[in-house]
């Protein structure tokens, strides 16, 4: 990428002028060239910092070439430490420009430099007196000789200082004396350029009743022709701001919506052009934009970063304060209930009018303008609104009202607890190139850096630009790797916690992606065969059916039963491999499985089950407990057993003879149920195996007063 930074170099051609300073310019330059007069003149040019004082200069300058009668000196008053060198070189570099032009003097001028340059013992001058320590007769020759050489040079000498406003306040004081001692020079123009206010009061310091006003008197005995330069319109600012933001925005190859350019078009318009009231402001701002845009492109949004860029810049107290309290700009204001914390809000409230109480009315409407576009929280307090699902929009977006991006803007680099997007936009551009073994080793690095809600939090907002053949690697990929997503589950999670659900959302969101039908399902399928771990596809057949209607399910409920038969089938003959029960290997899904096989053949069930309790009637133990109701509390981080519920009962009154059942209970526990009563734990821990059986006892005995 090029150089984008704008070195704020003043323009010297009428092609380069986008304030309207050429005409200006070019009139005091005609003004100059057309004078008859012979007597010395000093014309000030008045101008704030960053305005283009030293621009007008360089077009005036441009314009005097033009006349082969006029020398043009420019003079920097930097180089010189005392008023003693001070006014020895300002008169040497007259001297020398003529003896340049004018051959015929060069053995006078020579003559002259060889007594006076050399002499500079007579130049002892007090800062009080700028030609105190001379005598009348010595300044007077010296001042005569230069006046002498101008005279016979018959050419007008354009003395050009800039930059006078940046001199400290004794500087200031000689150069100005120095001008007052010789501007009565025959055929000598003196252009100076500072910001009058800061001048002025730097000079009144030291006059009358040392103020501004004081200054100002003392200015105008030196400075004969004040202009001020013209003041650049606010169109022209705001192009000229355009213009730089968006060469830095093309040079950081970052492309915006036409939308999005409007959009920041706009705000820039209505809240930070006011503050750009120079052409330097405006540079200073690109430069700024040049560095950032660059160092976190993807990283960010970048509409976001050039309109808070322009918060630091202009209303940099604002900046702090929203960079020591983030609190209050990436926090809700309310619960999720939509209660208001009374107190964060009087709080902020407080301390905001505090900050904006030295803005004019203008500039505080601004920055809160940008304020809310940036940070739509502080709604919540302005507004009185809420957005649920805000955090969620935000993060997908970047944007600085994100928790999760807040710190970049302020940090210009990712935070060692987050991943590069750059990285990983370009992991999910590889997917389609590379290896499962490659995107393995890739996922395994990255889940090294973030966790795995935050992996699928990142997948699913790039899983929109997905055609069919990433979707399948994608989904490979997961599937693959599930393993890496544990299972985690707690009372109020509903699996959004819950890496695991997450990896089966994420598959099941692919999925939907899939235009055919066929291919839908024959990617189900093979989901829930043998190669998938079982309880991974039992997550995903769980997020297959998930949707409030028929329409928002993937497949018809006839799709929907084939596959509760897969993932039933494989686990019986699991079971049967292993020569055991679904009670016993699959108990963590036996209310599902038993259903899906009721579904399917309920008299196959019916047999199961009797083959089972006729074989072994103390197995009846085992079947009740599998049919207890396992609960996830947030008091418990481990999963616990608490009441065979009537539910419970009713569904085994579906699939077998009840009555049997309890015989084949009775016959083998009997002793052990009369030794305690029937307890009901509700919520809390404590159940046993065998007080279960006592819960299936009381439902049985409450239905069937008369059984033997």
């Amino acid at each position: 990428m090029k150089n984008i930074y704008n070195s704020d170099r003043p323009i010297s051609s009428q092609t380069e002028d986008k304030f309207k300073r050429y005409n200006f310019s070019k009139r005091i330059a005609e003004t100059i060239i057309n004078r008859k007069s012979n007597d010395g003149l000093v014309i000030g040019i008045y101008g704030a910092w960053g305005e283009g004082k030293t621009s007008v200069l360089n077009i005036l300058e441009k314009e005097l070439e033009n006349d082969s009668n006029i020398i043009v000196i420019k003079f920097n008053p930097w180089r010189f430490t005392s008023e003693e060198t001070l006014v020895l070189n300002f008169l040497k570099n007259i001297s020398q420009a003529l003896d340049k032009q004018l051959n015929n003097l060069k053995e006078k001028i020579g003559a002259f430099v060889k007594k006076y340059g050399s002499a500079t013992s007579v130049f002892n001058l007090d800062l009080s007196s700028i030609g105190e320590s001379l005598s009348d007769t010595d300044l007077e020759e010296l001042k005569n000789r230069v006046n002498d050489f101008l005279k016979e040079s018959n050419k007008k000498v354009v003395i050009v200082i800039d930059d006078i406003d940046r001199l400290d306040k004794q500087e200031l004081f000689a150069i100005f004396k120095l001008v007052k001692l010789t501007g009565d020079f025959s055929n000598t123009y003196y252009l100076l350029s500072f910001d009058d206010e800061m001048v002025a009061s730097a000079i009144g310091e030291r006059y009358a009743n040392g103020d501004k006003i004081s200054g100002y008197n003392f200015l105008e005995k030196i400075i004969q022709v004040p202009l001020r330069i013209p003041k650049a319109l606010s169109s022209s600012l705001l192009n000229y701001t355009y213009e730089l933001v968006n060469e830095v925005i093309k040079e950081s190859g970052i492309e915006l919506s036409e939308s999005e350019g409007q959009h920041i078009g706009y705000l820039i318009s209505q809240n930070v052009l006011p503050k750009i009231t120079t052409p330097r402001l405006a540079v200073r701002y690109a430069n700024s934009l040049s560095f950032l845009l660059p160092l976190l492109k993807g990283e960010v949004n970048h509409s976001d970063l050039i309109l808070f860029e322009a918060v630091k810049i202009y209303f940099p107290k604002h900046y702090d304060f929203i960079k020591n309290n983030p609190h209050f700009f990436i926090d809700s204001y309310k619960s999720f209930g939509g209660n208001t914390n009374t107190t964060k809000v009087e709080e902020f409230k407080s301390l905001y009018n505090e900050l904006n109480s030295d803005l004019s009315k203008i500039d505080a409407t601004a920055i809160t303008n940008l304020l809310i576009e940036l940070f739509p929280r502080i709604n919540e307090v302005l507004h009185n609104s809420y957005v649920y699902e805000g955090e969620v929009k935000w993060a997908k977006e970047k944007k600085i009202g994100s928790a999760k991006y807040f710190n970049r803007y302020f940090l210009y680099s990712v935070p060692d607890n987050q991943i590069s997007d750059v990285y990983f936009s370009n992991f999910i551009e590889s997917i389609s190139s590379k290896s499962i073994d490659e995107l393995t080793m890739d996922l395994t690095e990255i889940l090294k850096q973030i966790d795995s809600l935050e992996f699928f939090n990142k997948f699913n907002s790039y899983d929109e630009t997905f055609n069919e053949e990433t979707i399948l690697k994608a989904i490979e990929l997961i599937k693959n790797n599930e393993s890496n997503f544990p299972e985690i589950i707690n009372a109020f999670s509903f699996g959004m916690s819950n890496p695991k659900s997450q990896a089966a959302i994420t598959i099941v969101r692919l999925i939907k992606k899939i235009s055919n039908k066929e291919q839908q399902i024959k990617i189900a399928e093979d989901l829930l065969s043998s190669s998938t771990p079982f309880d991974f596809s039992k997550e995903i057949l769980r997020w297959l059916k998930t949707g409030k209607t028929e329409n928002e399910k993937i497949f018809e409920e006839s799709v929907y039963k084939e596959l509760n038969e897969i993932l039933l089938n494989r686990a019986l003959k699991d079971c049967s491999e292993k020569n055991s029960t679904i009670f016993e290997t699959y108990e963590k899904y036996i209310f599902s499985l038993l259903r899906y096989w009721f579904e399917k053949d309920s008299e196959e069930l019916f047999n199961y089950l009797n083959k089972i309790i006729e074989n072994n009637p103390a197995f009846t133990k085992t079947i009740v407990f599998a049919l207890t109701t396992t609960i996830y509390s947030s008091n418990n981080p481990n999963p616990y057993k608490i009441d065979f519920k009537k539910e419970s009962f009713e569904l085994l009154k579906n699939y077998f003879d009840v009555t049997k059942f309890y015989k084949a209970i009775i016959s083998v526990y009997s002793d052990e149920l009369d030794e305690e009563d029937v307890k009901f734990y509700d919520m809390d821990e404590g159940q046993t195996e065998i007080n279960a059986l006592r819960q299936f006892k009381y439902w049985f005995e409450s239905e069937n007063k008369n059984i033997e």
